[in-house]
């Protein structure tokens, strides 16, 4: 599976999701996430076609520029910042394979949110479930395991991330205002995480890949 198609794929999968996502987001913040992320999704469908004729690290930077330019809220632009700063990563031949180059490109992306929005695993935003993901894909490229493979633990663990933030008390952003209001609901961001490794695993299973 080419990433434009993958990339087409999950972003059709999650424009489905703008009602759970903004619902989600507006237990304890503006209740626009779901409205960010169609946005974005539109984008990246437009953008879909032109991504198989760029190299891989190429195309990752343009899906960041896009984000940039069509999903300017904060989450947008922490993703935004996210790709780009990943699509600069420097890959070795020894991380050719898919699954490895994949972990390299996520703890890029995981560094620069961490960075860029101040926050850490545990402060119950989109790194509680980005840090695990991006660690089972490293643990799953460690062991020579297909694209799909770790795509599938990843989706695991994102979703598990998220799952944990409904007991996670919040400190940073709208929700650390709000912390009461947000305790016992899972963060719209972290949702929206797992919703995307969720649907790259199963195109990717689907494929075979």
């Amino acid at each position: 599976m080419s990433l434009a198609d993958l990339v087409a794929a999950v972003a059709a999968d999650l424009a489905t999701r703008r009602d759970e996502l903004n619902r989600l987001d507006g237990v304890a913040g503006d209740g626009d996430l779901g409205l960010t992320v169609a946005a974005a999704t539109a984008a990246l469908l437009a953008l879909a076609p032109e991504l198989d004729a760029l190299p891989e690290d190429e195309a990752i930077r343009r899906c960041g520029r896009e984000l940039a330019s069509n999903a300017p809220s904060t989450g947008g632009t922490l993703l935004a910042f996210a790709l780009m700063a990943a699509g600069k990563a420097e890959i070795a031949p020894a991380d050719a394979e898919p699954a490895a180059r994949a972990a390299i490109y996520l703890e890029t992306a995981t560094a620069t949110i961490e960075a860029r929005g101040g926050a850490k695993p545990g402060d119950r935003t989109m790194l509680d479930a980005l840090v695990p993901a991006t660690a089972a894909v490293r643990a799953a490229a460690t062991a020579g395991r297909a694209p799909g493979e770790a795509a599938r633990a990843a989706a695991d663990a994102a979703d598990a991330g998220a799952r944990a933030t409904a007991s996670m008390a919040a400190t940073v952003g709208r929700a650390g205002w709000l912390a009461d209001r947000a305790k016992g609901h899972e963060d719209a961001g972290a949702r929206l995480i797992a919703m995307l490794f969720e649907a790259a695993a199963r195109h990717l299973a689907d494929r075979g890949t």
